[in-house]
């Protein structure tokens, strides 16, 4: 959907996103409200598929209701922009000369091309690299809430690392095989860092 012509051209970045449709985290409120009470909201197709994985990878939900969220959530007020070769390229050499991920660089040189001068982003990164070109890096989520983030996500999700593999390891063979995922004749530290209960993932966005 176009955002309006008379709105400052803003670009959202992937986090907000996520924690905009997380269920339960300390962030979805602020983030949600955040993207709501401003309009001009643009972009990518590349940040929608980000957000899609880390929602699917980091933080559990079910890949049908990740789809079904994302499609929702682009059919609001947001313009949705593709990535073009020309872009891909532009943003390919940007990510190396300012050290951020190819995805952050896709927004960031597609903020630049529809003259978006304001970036939501929760990114450092991306932020520092705002400034270099000019643009204003904002972040919805205030510095207080930072610890209670860092606090439910280390209750709810597995450490990041070899943890985390292990987890979507054992929850990969549970969908395919039952009787193997809950063999005995896993070594037990193998079992225990591999293992979070269910209730502790946040499994639905929010509506």
């Amino acid at each position: 959907m176009t955002t309006s012509s008379n709105a400052t051209q803003r670009g959202l970045d992937t986090v907000p996103i996520v924690y905009s449709l997380l269920s339960g985290h300390p962030a979805s409120a602020v983030c949600e409200s955040y993207i709501r009470s401003h309009a001009g909201w643009l972009t990518t197709s590349v940040t929608l598929l980000e957000a899609g994985a880390v929602l699917r990878k980091v933080y559990g939900v079910d890949a049908a209701l990740v789809a079904q969220k994302l499609a929702q959530f682009a059919a609001a007020p947001i313009t949705v922009l593709p990535v073009d070769v020309a872009l891909a390229a532009a943003a390919m050499l940007s990510a190396g000369q300012l050290g951020i991920d190819v995805a952050d660089a896709v927004l960031l040189e597609t903020c630049r091309l529809h003259g978006a001068s304001i970036i939501c982003t929760d990114d450092a990164k991306l932020a520092q690299s705002c400034v270099q070109l000019g643009l204003i890096a904002e972040t919805p989520v205030p510095a207080p809430l930072r610890q209670q983030i860092a606090t439910w996500e280390s209750a709810n999700l597995p450490p990041k690392g070899l943890p985390r593999l292990l987890y979507h390891v054992r929850a990969w063979l549970e969908r395919q095989d039952q009787i193997v995922a809950q063999s005995k004749s896993w070594p037990p530290r193998i079992l225990m860092i591999a293992s979070v209960p269910s209730s502790r993932i946040s499994r639905s966005p929010a509506a």
